[in-house]
């Protein structure tokens, strides 16, 4: 562990315990076999790094939780999500950063859902999803930190996905997304050629004014010829969305915001092999211009 790390380490374990008086509650709590709680306590500031090992031990502790309370049992899992509603370069977010990326931590995971007989996917794929607007509606870890467990039967109940424009006119007026691996490039036209590149086919399409010369469409052309993709990660359960990578001029963005979740700082965009985990009501905007909101379809109503 390099000097830089071990020092946002210290940091997370000194505002863990910054104050001795903070309410028990605020640490995530583990359950026991006979149905008790066991809450986690990190220790004095004296314990030093000591804390990150107490830290573990409260993530796999809410881990095990959220699979109880969810009835999971069972089933199988397949990733884990940790959810945080600080900035990505938060002492909070280094940390588990760290973690997930801790090939130990990993191992201790596993080991305790063998011990608890919880089956799961040995590429358990493992995210962390900074300033998340679900941080509350998961199982808590630490105040502001939590944890989401994800099972492959319950994504099944949300397979599919719609988009529909309400800024900017597409080819089609509603987009369905399955979850087969398909690649779904967004952009303008149906089939342009990209400048120095090749001819492409956008799966969702904004009409162009190469296409059709009308004043309705010049919207349009805020938005690139090739702008972003989404695919379907079957391992993380979700749809994801990529800035594309024909995208070469920095100065065309992509920004998604969740106002129903609260979310109105929202996340850019800007490396395209950075993605960003799509949630239900998210709105897409490209340019500040064009916009695409997406919902997760319940399989009943598809």
């Amino acid at each position: 562990m390099n000097n830089w790390l071990k020092k946002k380490m210290q940091q997370l374990s000194d505002k863990l315990n910054a104050d001795d008086d903070e309410p028990i509650d605020k640490l995530a709590s583990k359950q026991e076999p006979d149905g008790s709680r066991e809450k986690h306590v990190v220790k004095s500031k004296a314990s030093g790094l000591e804390n990150i090992e107490e830290l573990k031990e409260v993530a796999i502790g809410a881990i095990i939780n959220a699979i109880k309370m969810l009835g999971h049992g069972n089933s199988i899992v397949s990733g884990l999500a940790f959810h945080s509603r600080f900035a990505d370069s938060s002492v909070e977010n280094v940390a588990l950063k760290a973690l997930t990326q801790d090939a130990d931590f990993i191992k201790q995971i596993k080991r305790t859902l063998k011990s608890k007989g919880i089956n799961f996917k040995e590429n358990l794929s493992v995210e962390v999803l900074h300033e998340s607007a679900l941080v509350d509606k998961v199982t808590q870890i630490i105040d502001g930190v939590g944890v989401e467990v994800l099972i492959p039967g319950e994504t099944l109940r949300k397979i599919k996905a719609r988009v529909v424009a309400t800024e900017g006119i597409t080819w089609e007026p509603e987009y369905i997304l399955e979850p087969n691996g398909k690649t779904y490039f967004i952009g303008r036209c149906k089939d342009p050629k990209i400048d120095n590149g090749p001819k492409i086919h956008n799966d969702i399409a904004f009409v162009g004014i190469e296409e059709k010369n009308e004043e309705q469409y010049k919207i349009n052309s805020y938005i690139s010829r090739s702008h972003a993709n989404i695919i379907f990660d079957k391992e993380l359960g979700a749809f994801k969305i990529y800035r594309s990578r024909f995208l070469n001029n920095p100065s065309h963005k992509i920004k998604i915001y969740n106002t129903g979740q609260n979310d109105f700082t929202g996340v850019s965009l800007n490396q395209s092999a950075v993605p960003h985990v799509l949630k239900n009501g998210d709105s897409i905007c490209f340019n500040d211009k064009i916009v695409l909101e997406f919902f997760i379809l319940d399989k009943e109503a598809v």
